[in-house]
């Protein structure tokens, strides 16, 4: 079996610095944790700087309506309590807005991290705290995503022609 050795990349760099980045904002504005805001920062990573704002714009504006379904559907289930014991229902209903949201703001990019939002507020209700929690996650959302697309603009930015290499 032959390995196929690879030069560590500046794409690699640039991803694991944005990491690095977040966790050390986060300690120092004294947030508890980075994880959502690293997970951005990895995926909106690109090859040219234009492919991470789409990124981070697609995942903001899918953050963002997760969110805000999320909430709604948390909103309903406090008020409407009966709705608590048709909690896989609910959620589902909440996917089916989402996506449906999306599409109606031409965002299909947006899809995924909508839905995976709405699922994250619902697996995790723990009732009015889910209203923090949904605002904490798009909070973090965005910070992981300015930060990659800064270190990609400003550190040795990639020209838009080029293919760099992968992560």
């Amino acid at each position: 079996m032959k390995l196929n050795i690879h030069k560590v990349g500046l794409r690699n760099i640039k991803t694991a610095l944005a990491v690095m980045i977040c966790m050390v904002i986060f300690q120092i504005i004294g947030r508890e944790n980075p994880f959502y805001a690293c997970i951005a920062a990895v995926i909106c990573m690109k090859d040219t700087v234009s492919s991470s704002f789409t990124m981070g714009k697609n995942r903001l504006i899918g953050t963002l309506i997760g969110a805000l379904t999320g909430l709604t559907l948390i909103y309903l289930v406090i008020n409407f309590t009966f709705l608590y014991h048709a909690l896989p229902l609910v959620t589902g209903l909440g996917i089916v807005v989402a996506i449906y949201i999306c599409n109606m703001l031409y965002k299909p990019g947006s899809v995924s991290i909508a839905c995976i939002v709405v699922i994250g507020i619902m697996v995790n209700y723990a009732g009015p705290e889910s209203y923090s929690y949904a605002i904490s996650r798009s909070i973090d959302t965005a910070i992981g995503i300015i930060i990659a697309i800064l270190l990609n603009k400003y550190f040795n930015p990639p020209s838009e022609g080029d293919d760099e290499d992968g992560v």
